[in-house]
């Protein structure tokens, strides 16, 4: 699974990391390159999550966790919270 992937931002993500102070959008951002590398590890930072549904990765920011999934050669970026609001919403695919 070696390759570059491309990230892509929902609007759902762009409007949750608008909400965020500029240092943590900041941080956010600067390690969003990662996943354009390998978007399935190292662990810890970078875990699958157990379920169905949307957003089955999650990358570890701080106390910020950002849910996406792998599509074909797209890192598809779902959602960033501060872990005590990340999982308790069901994550919705955007309407094409």
């Amino acid at each position: 699974m070696a390759g570059r992937y491309t990230v892509k931002l929902t609007p759902s993500f762009e409007k949750d990391i608008e909400r965020l102070e500029n240092r943590e959008q900041e941080r956010i951002l600067k390690a969003l390159p990662v996943l354009a590398g390998n978007p399935f590890g190292p662990p810890p930072k970078i875990k699958r999550l157990k379920g169905k549904g949307i957003g089955q990765w999650r990358l570890r920011i701080g106390v910020y966790r950002v849910r996406y999934d792998v599509l074909g050669q797209d890192v598809v970026l779902y959602r960033v919270r501060h872990r005590k609001e990340i999982y308790r919403e069901q994550v919705r695919r955007p309407r094409r």
